[in-house]
């Protein structure tokens, strides 16, 4: 990583795409809450802050959870604590939205399903939740050290050791079934670019997905 893929830097990193989509649909209310799972260096606050949304995150990296408490002290409108994506959430809902661009890339299948639940608990009525899955298309799927089932961490990398869980879209459609499936992509984008290099961003295979609590 480089020093602008860290919290606070000048030369912050592009939101994720998803995050423009999620803020245009929580439009119509006034401050709508949202729920972020993984703050990463905080490049998608800045967009919800600026769309009126006030901000319950949840960071399992310590550095990380830390650096963006500093950063974001004084906004008012930001809490971040340190839990487990898979629960339980200190954080009560109902949340009007919830997002989530990197956080589920990692771990494995269960813990996935595991941090959808958790996330479904705390969202209200019709409330979305966007975010992306690793995909079986992406190179790195099937290579590295196999840590379980679709699950591989690389040997090398800007991730090397990080464990990735990889689906294709029946197992991200039967993944999703307790919410109603609006949208699924699958896309290349360098929308990682803040974690990888040039190199890796450029190859990366996400699924985009948009659903919403039924």
């Amino acid at each position: 990583m480089t020093s602008s893929d860290t919290p606070g830097s000048p030369a912050e990193p592009t939101p994720h795409p998803l995050v423009s989509a999620l803020a245009a649909r929580l439009a119509p209310l006034a401050a709508p809450r949202v729920l972020l799972l993984g703050i990463g260096n905080g490049r998608n606050v800045t967009p919800l802050l600026a769309a009126g949304a006030r901000l319950d995150a949840i960071e399992e990296d310590p550095a990380r959870a830390r650096a963006s408490m500093q950063r974001f002290a004084g906004t008012g409108t930001v809490r971040i604590t340190r839990a487990a994506y898979d629960g339980p959430y200190p954080f009560a809902g109902p949340f009007d939205g919830a997002l989530s661009t990197h956080a589920l890339l990692h771990g494995t299948p269960q813990h996935v399903a595991a941090a959808l639940g958790a996330v479904y608990n705390r969202l209200a009525p019709n409330a979305p939740f966007f975010f992306t899955l690793g995909s079986k298309r992406d190179p790195r799927f099937g290579s590295g050290r196999s840590v379980a089932e679709d699950v591989y961490a690389p040997d090398a990398g800007s991730e090397a050791g990080v464990a990735h869980c990889y689906f294709d879209e029946p197992g991200v459609r039967a993944l999703v079934a307790p919410f109603q499936l609006e949208h699924i992509e699958e896309r290349t984008s360098s929308a990682g670019s803040w974690a990888h290099s040039p190199q890796e961003a450029a190859s990366i295979v996400h699924w985009f997905v948009r659903a919403r609590r039924a």
